[in-house]
Parts: structure tokens; sequence; C-alpha cells
């Protein structure tokens, strides 16, 4: 389950620049360079200027190492059995829509719950829920306007109960998916379609620097691996849009698992890449001239690519691994 992903996701040189969150967010996570004017040029090179350091940061402290078959998220055995496919129908029997209002936003609220049959280990990502069709409609009858962004709330409580004078114990997860809405003129009618999907598999490739250049399909999704910078994978063939999953798991001279307690991705503009790659050590006033304002707001046009993050250097060879969600079902559920 991705937790606003975005946000999660947005490095510290971004946030370290004085840019408005929202001109943050267009810029730099929606691919909309067109709305780099005069008025933010300032901090938008600013944040570009970070943005290169970041790439040639090199984190020299100590690590902690563990095997693959000790890391849980990779080990695929672990998934078997904490949920399966009877746990959607409890969701489904249980699950409720509400609204809510926080600060000057409303959002709408579904809440369930699902019975869990051994324990987690990748409880953030074991349910994936998203907005499948929406039948939301204000006092006025007009559809509501639904933001695709969302955050996620997962808990777990447990049941007792009593059978043949057996105290029996059945664990459950919570889950609050929440989305804001821009429609203020409650009150609400109708229901919103979601997809719910288990997590059931973890496809993986093994690389190294010697398949750079080359393209590989990892959960159906084909990508070529670019370059690695520092502790940045840098990868081709994902879109914004796609929201695809991919992690990289970084592995030392023993193939032994590199701990990084940080993880993520975030798009970086092909054009800005390449520019950082031609000159590494490009000065913010090499960087003005290569990039004067006309061409900072075309960058979208040439694309971009995706930066995998670690807190090490990617030196020897890595695992990128994807989640497969092969259990899934539809839910309607109404106001």
């Amino acid at each position: 389950m991705k937790l606003i992903t975005v946000i999660m996701l947005l490095s510290s040189s971004l946030m370290s620049a004085q840019l408005s969150f929202e001109d943050r967010m267009a810029i730099f996570f929606n691919g909309q360079s067109q709305k780099i004017s005069k008025e933010n040029l300032s901090e938008v090179y600013d944040a570009v200027y970070d943005m290169t350091l970041e790439f040639s940061a090199v984190n020299s402290t100590k690590y902690e190492t563990e095997s693959l078959k000790e890391n849980k998220i990779y080990n695929k055995t672990v998934l078997a059995g904490a949920i399966d496919q009877k746990g959607l129908l409890f969701f489904k029997q249980n699950a409720a829509l509400t609204l809510e209002k926080e600060a000057s936003k409303n959002f709408i609220v579904l809440k369930s719950s699902i019975p869990l049959y051994s324990q987690e280990a990748d409880a953030l990502n074991s349910v994936s829920i998203s907005v499948k069709e929406n039948k939301l409609l204000d006092k006025n009858k007009n559809k509501a306007r639904i933001n695709k962004n969302h955050i996620a709330n997962f808990g777990t409580f447990r049941d007792y109960t009593q059978v043949n004078g057996a105290e029996r114990q059945q664990t459950y997860k919570t889950i609050e998916f929440k989305n804001s809405i821009e429609n203020t003129t409650g009150p609400w009618s109708g229901s919103v379609l979601y997809e719910v999907k288990i997590l059931t598999d973890y496809p993986s490739i093994k690389l190294s620097q010697a398949d750079f250049g080359k393209s590989f399909v990892l959960n159906n999704k084909s990508i070529t691996l670019i370059n690695a910078v520092n502790n940045l994978i840098i990868i081709d063939g994902i879109t914004i849009e796609d929201n695809f999953d991919i992690t990289a798991i970084n592995l030392d001279k023993n193939q032994n698992v590199i701990k990084s307690p940080s993880t993520g991705k975030y798009p970086v503009y092909k054009d800005l890449y390449d520019l950082y790659n031609k000159n590494p050590n490009l000065t913010k006033e090499q960087l003005k001239k290569e990039l004067p304002l006309e061409k900072l707001q075309k960058l979208k046009d040439n694309g971009y690519y995706y930066a995998l993050i670690n807190d090490f250097p990617f030196k020897n060879s890595f695992i990128l691994f994807s989640r497969a969600y092969g259990i899934s079902k539809d839910i309607e559920v109404k106001m």
C-alpha cells in the first residue's frame, strides 16, 4: 500500500528549496515543467542544483547486512496464508464509507477490516486499494471530484470467542483509505467502486553494472537499466501514470543484503539527468546557462527516468523487485 507515495518519496533536496508544496508536486513529481515561471525560477534552480549534489553524494558510513533468506520483504515464503480470498469477502461485508473533514479539506473514507491467518512481513503493502469507479453525488446531483492521491492507515485488533469451551483468538487488520474530494456541497449519496488486491508474489531480477543499457521485463513491465549513480539506480520505461511498484535491494560483494531504512523512487527529467551525467561537477551558473527558463519549461517534452533510492552506494550486484497482486475483487460501497 502506498502511503501518499509521492509525498513519502520527496527528496531532501527538493524539500530544502523554497518552493511551495504545490509547485514541488507539480513540477518535480507530476511532470508539469510548464509551471516553472519567472516568479519561481530562482527556487527551481536551487532545487535542481541541490538534486545534482544529491546525485554526487556518497554515504561512507558503516552498514549492516543480512542474508537474502533473512530479508522478510524479499522472502516470498512469508506471503503464503496471511490473507486469502475469503478475507476479501469479509472486507466487503464490513466495509463502510464516511465523510470526514480535516482543516479545510473534505475526505471520503473507506473503513473495513480483514482477517490475518499469519504474521505479515510486508504489512504496508499487503493490500492495495484504488478507486475504480466514482458514483458519488453531492446534494445537487453533481459527481464528486475524488483526488487520486490517498492516505492509508493500518492497524490490528484481536477478537476472542469461545468455541466448545475453549478460547479462540483471531487477529484482524484494520484498513482506513482516504481520498480528498473537491466538492463541498454535502450531504452525499451514491457509492464508490474500489478495486481491492492482495499481495501474492515478488517478481524480481538480479542485475549488475554489466547490465547498464540493457532492457528486461519485470512484473510484465519492460524496463531499461540506465545507470547506477552512487546511492541511486536510474531506470527508463516507467511513467508517472503507471504508479508502478519497484524497489532495489543493494548487495555487498558477498551477495548479502545491505540494510537500508530508506528506499523509494522518484521521477527525474531526462534532460536534467543527461546534463548531470555529461558534467557531474556542474556549477549553478553553468546550470542556468545550459537550462534557461524556456528549456526548463519544456523539460517534460523529453520525458523522465526514475531514480531508485538506497542509503548506500550500489557497488556490486543488486536486485530489482516488484509487488504482484494476484488476488483481486471489485467492492462497491454505498454512503
